[in-house]
C-alpha cells in the first residue's frame, strides 16, 4: 500500500511540472525510527563546547531527519533545496499542486513557504590604498593593544564564518599566516554542495580579514589571527530565497564540526520580510540563532545598514534573536555611523548588544587594502574580540561570554537603541574594571534636571535616555557638552554651554533617566531622587543628535524618527503670515465695500516666547506687512459719493469697475500660550494675544470705465487724510508645532474715518 502511495505521489509531479515553482518548508511531526551517536558525530571541540556549555548532546534536536520521511517528500516535489536536524524539516521547490499533496501526507505537521530575501550588510568599497591609513582604529578603539601586549589572539578558538564567498584567501597575503599554520580547518560550499569556497563574492575575504588579517605582515586588522577557522559559502546572489536555508544548515554544520562563535554578517530584512517579524521568533534563521546559542554558540551578526531608510531603519534578523550578539558600527570618533539600524526588536526587546568600528582597513583584490564601511565589518571586529576572551575564558559559558563583552562596554550599564552598551574594551579583562570617577554633578528646580560637569572644560558627550518602567526606551540623545572656540591661538571654553537640562514634563508617568557622561553612571526618578536645588537656570548644551544619531527606532513604529523633547526657557524666531478676509457683513448703502474678490494680507514677524510653566508661557511678536482690499463695483451718477472727485472725468454716467486699497503697518501683538502637548522637539498649543496696527501708508486703486474706454487712478492723499493711524484687536492662533500654525483674528477698530466699512474678520497660517 505505501509503495503505491508512493507511485501516486511521482506520478503527480509530472502532470504539475509546468506548473509555477515555489520554494517551501516541510516540518515533520517526529523523528521516529533515528538513530544517533553524538560522539561519532561530533568533532571533539564541540562535545567540549557542549560540556562547558551544559548542553544535552543527546538533544532530540540532533537527531537526524527521519530519512523515509525526506525520500517521500523529494519523490513528491519538484528539487531538493536542504535539510534541518534542529528544525526537523526539508526545504524543497514544488508546483502548489505538489505541495497540496505533500500537506496531506501523514508524518507533515506544516508547511511554510520560503519568502525571504537575503542581503549582505555591506557598504560601498572606498579608495583602495596599501599605505597604512593614520586614522585606523578598528583594534585601538577596543583597546585591542591590551590583548596583543598579553599575547592574547584567539588561539584555539575555532570560528566559523558565513558569507558569499572567499576569493583570493588561499592567495592573499594577509591570510598567509592562516595557511602556514592549517588554521582554516574546513569550509563547505553550501550553493553547490563542495569544499571550495575560495571564490564568488568578495565580501567574505573582507570580512574575515577584519577577524584574522594581517597588513604588510605586522599590522594587525582584526584581534584573533590565532584563532581556526570554518569558512561556508552560503549567499548567492541569484538564490535569494534559498539563501536562509543555506545559512540555517550552515549553523548545524558549525555546531557539529565545534565552532564556539558564528561571525554572520548577513541580514535578512525588509526585501520580503515585515517588520513585525523581527520578533526573534518569525524567521526561519532567528529560530536556528536561538538553537545555535542554546547549544553554547555565540552568534555575532551585523544588525545591518538600514539606518537611513525611511521605511526601515529596524535591524534585520537574525539579529533580533534571543543569545546572540548583534553588533551595530560607530567611526573612528565613537560616534554613530548613520546607515547602521536601530533597535529594539519588534516585540520590544534590547538591541543592538554593543557596537564596533564600521569604517575599517580590509583585504581587497590582488594583494591590496582598501576602506570600506557598514556592520559588516564592525560584526567581525566583535568576533575577534569575542575570541579573545574566550581564549582567556574557556569555561565560560556562551551566554557568559556574551554578559561579560556587555559589560565590558565602554558605556556599560546605560543602554540605548544606537549604541547598545557601547565599544567592548580590552582592559576590562586584562587590567580589571576600570574605576568609575565623579564626572558630573545633578541640581534641580520645580520644572528641570540639571547635569553640570564636574570640569567646565571638559567638551565630552552625555549620553541619556529615558526609560518606562517595562525597560524599554521612550527617546534617547547625545549632547555635546562644551563648545570651545580658539583666541589668539589658546583654546577656550563657552561655560554658557557647558550644562544641560531635561524637562521634568518628560518624567510625569515615573519614567527613569538613564546617563553616562565622563565614564560616570546615575539615574535619576522625578519624586524618588533627590538632588541639590539649583541657584539658577541652566542653558542646554550642544545638540549633536543629527550626526550622531539621525533618529531612534520604535518597536511600535521603527519606521518613524523618534526624537527627544527639546524645550527652552526662551525661544525667538522669524515667521511668515499670510491671510484671507472675511467680506463685511453690513455696510451702508451707496458706501464701497469687498465683494466677491478676496482681500488679503501678508506679513513678516519676529516673535519670542518665555515658557514660563510646563504649560503656559508669555510673548510677543513684531511684525511689519501689507494688506490689500477688494472693493465693490458700482455706479454713481452724480459722484456725490465718489471718493475720487470727477475732476479728471466729469461725465456723471462714468462707472467704477474696481477699488482697491493697499495699506503697509507695523503690528505688535502681545501673546500667552497654553501647551497642549509636545511632539518630537515642538509644541502643540493654543494662543490667545491682542494687537495693534500703525498704518503707516496707504494707496487707493481705481479702475474706471468712460466711453469704452478703460483708465487708472492712483490717489493717495486723500487716504491718508481718512485713516484712523491706530487700530487694534484680538487674535487667537493654534499651533500644530512650531513651525506651522493657523490664526483667526478680529479687528475692533474702524480703519477709515469716513464709516465706510473694511473687513474685520481674518483667517490665516504662519509658517516658521
Amino acid at each position: 500500500m505505501k509503495k503505491i502511495f508512493l507511485f501516486a505521489i511521482v506520478f503527480c509531479t509530472f502532470l504539475g511540472f509546468a506548473q509555477a515553482q515555489n520554494m517551501y518548508w516541510v516540518f515533520f511531526t517526529d523523528k521516529n525510527n533515528t538513530t544517533f551517536d553524538p560522539y561519532t558525530y561530533f568533532d571533539a571541540k564541540a562535545i567540549e563546547r557542549y560540556q562547558v556549555n551544559h548542553a544535552d548532546l543527546y538533544d532530540i534536536t540532533n537527531y537526524p531527519v527521519n530519512q523515509e520521511y525526506e525520500n517521500a517528500v523529494n519523490a513528491a516535489t519538484t528539487e531538493f533545496i536542504g535539510e534541518s536536524r534542529w528544525l526537523n524539516a526539508v526545504a524543497v521547490t514544488a508546483t502548489e499542486d505538489q505541495i497540496a499533496l505533500v500537506r496531506e501526507l501523514p508524518f507533515v505537521a506544516r508547511v511554510q513557504e520560503i519568502a525571504s530575501e537575503a542581503s549582505t550588510t555591506q557598504a560601498p568599497v572606498f579608495t583602495q590604498t596599501s599605505a597604512l591609513y593614520p586614522g585606523m582604529k578598528q583594534v585601538s578603539l577596543m583597546e585591542g593593544e591590551k590583548f596583543q601586549q598579553k599575547n592574547i589572539n584567539g588561539k584555539g578558538v575555532r570560528i566559523a564564518v558565513f558569507d558569499g564567498g572567499f576569493p583570493d584567501v588561499d592567495t592573499h597575503p594577509a591570510f598567509k599566516h592562516l595557511r602556514d599554520n592549517h588554521q582554516i580547518i574546513k569550509t563547505w560550499n553550501f550553493a553547490n554542495r563542495k569544499e571550495n569556497v575560495y571564490g564568488y563574492n568578495a565580501h567574505g575575504r573582507m570580512v574575515l580579514s577584519c577577524i584574522a588579517g594581517i597588513m604588510n605582515d605586522t599590522t594587525m586588522l582584526g584581534l584573533a589571527p590565532g584563532a581556526e577557522f570554518l569558512l561556508a559559502r552560503t549567499e548567492v546572489e541569484a538564490e535569494k530565497r534559498k539563501e536562509e536555508v543555506w545559512w540555517v544548515q550552515a549553523l548545524e554544520w558549525a555546531d557539529q564540526n565545534g565552532a564556539s562563535i558564528v561571525s554572520s554578517s548577513l541580514g535578512y530584512g525588509k526585501e520580503l520580510h515585515n517588520l513585525k517579524d523581527m520578533d526573534g521568533k518569525t524567521s526561519i534563521v532567528a529560530k536556528g540563532a536561538a538553537t545555535a546559542a542554546s547549544k553554547g554558540i555565540l552568534v555575532c551578526t551585523a544588525m545591518g545598514n538600514e539606518g537611513d531608510e525611511k521605511e526601515w531603519k529596524m535591524l534585520v534578523t537574525p539579529a533580533d534573536a534571543d543569545g546572540v550578539l548583534s553588533v551595530g558600527a560607530v567611526n573612528a570618533l565613537d560616534c554613530r555611523e548613520s546607515y547602521s539600524s536601530f533597535g529594539p526588536t519588534a516585540d520590544g526587546r534590547r538591541k543592538p548588544n554593543v557596537v564596533a568600528c564600521g569604517h575599517d582597513m580590509v583585504a581587497m583584490g590582488k594583494g591590496n587594502y582598501a576602506f570600506s564601511q557598514g556592520t559588516s565589518f564592525a560584526t567581525p571586529m566583535v568576533s575577534g574580540f569575542a575570541a579573545c576572551v574566550k581564549q582567556m575564558h574557556p569555561e565560560w559559558t556562551a551566554k557568559q561570554l556574551l554578559e561579560e563583552i556587555e559589560k565590558s562596554a565602554n558605556h556599560y550599564p546605560y543602554y540605548d537603541y544606537a549604541f547598545g552598551y557601547g565599544v567592548p574594551q580590552a582592559g576590562y579583562f586584562t587590567d580589571g574594571k576600570q574605576e568609575e570617577k565623579a564626572a558630573f554633578t545633578m541640581t534641580e528646580d520645580e520644572d528641570y534636571l540639571y547635569i553640570i560637569p564636574v570640569d567646565s572644560k571638559n567638551t565630552g558627550k552625555l549620553f541619556y535616555n529615558i526609560q518606562n518602567g517595562d525597560g524599554t526606551l521612550d527617546f534617547y540623545d547625545v549632547k555635546r557638552l562644551g563648545t570651545s572656540f580658539l583666541v589668539d591661538g589658546h583654546d577656550l571654553i563657552d561655560s554658557n554651554k557647558v550644562y544641560f537640562s531635561i524637562p521634568k514634563s518628560m518624567l510625569e508617568n515615573g519614567q527613569t533617566v538613564n546617563m553616562w557622561y565622563g565614564n560616570q553612571y546615575a539615574q535619576y526618578v522625578m519624586g524618588k531622587d533627590k538632588v541639590d536645588a539649583a541657584d539658577t537656570a541652566i542653558t542646554l548644551g550642544e545638540s549633536i543628535m543629527h550626526s550622531d544619531f539621525r533618529g531612534c527606532g520604535s518597536a511600535a513604529k521603527p519606521e518613524k524618527d523618534i526624537f527627544k523633547h527639546r524645550k527652552k526657557m526662551y525661544s525667538y524666531e522669524f515667521v511668515l503670515n499670510t491671510s484671507f478676509m472675511l467680506p463685511a457683513m453690513w455696510t451702508p448703502t451707496g458706501n464701497i465695500h469687498t465683494t466677491d474678490r478676496v482681500s488679503r494680507s501678508l506679513s513678516f514677524s519676529f516673535v519670542n516666547n518665555w515658557q514660563v510653566a510646563r504649560v503656559y508661557g508669555l510673548g510677543f511678536r513684531l511684525g511689519f506687512g501689507s494688506s490689500w482690499y477688494a472693493l465693490r463695483d458700482y455706479t454713481d451718477p452724480q459722484g456725490s459719493n465718489m471718493l475720487i472727485q470727477p475732476v479728471l472725468y466729469p461725465n456723471p454716467d462714468e462707472i467704477i469697475k474696481k477699488h482697491n486699497l493697499k495699506t503697509t503697518q507695523f503690528d505688535l501683538e502681545f501673546t500667552q500660550r497654553f501647551i497642549l502637548a509636545n511632539i518630537s522637539k515642538s509644541q502643540c498649543y493654543i494662543e490667545a494675544g491682542v494687537f495693534g496696527d500703525w498704518i503707516t501708508g496707504s494707496r487707493l486703486k481705481t479702475k474706471t470705465q468712460l466711453d469704452k474706454h478703460t483708465f487708472t487712478h492712483v490717489e493717495r492723499r486723500y487716504y491718508r487724510e481718512g485713516l484712523n493711524k491706530l487700530d487694534c484687536g484680538v487674535r487667537l492662533r493654534v499651533g500644530f508645532t512650531n513651525r506651522c500654525a493657523i490664526y483667526g483674528q478680529y479687528r475692533i477698530t474702524p480703519i477709515l474715518k469716513n464709516g465706510i466699512d473694511l473687513p474685520k474678520w481674518e483667517i490665516g497660517i504662519q509658517i516658521l
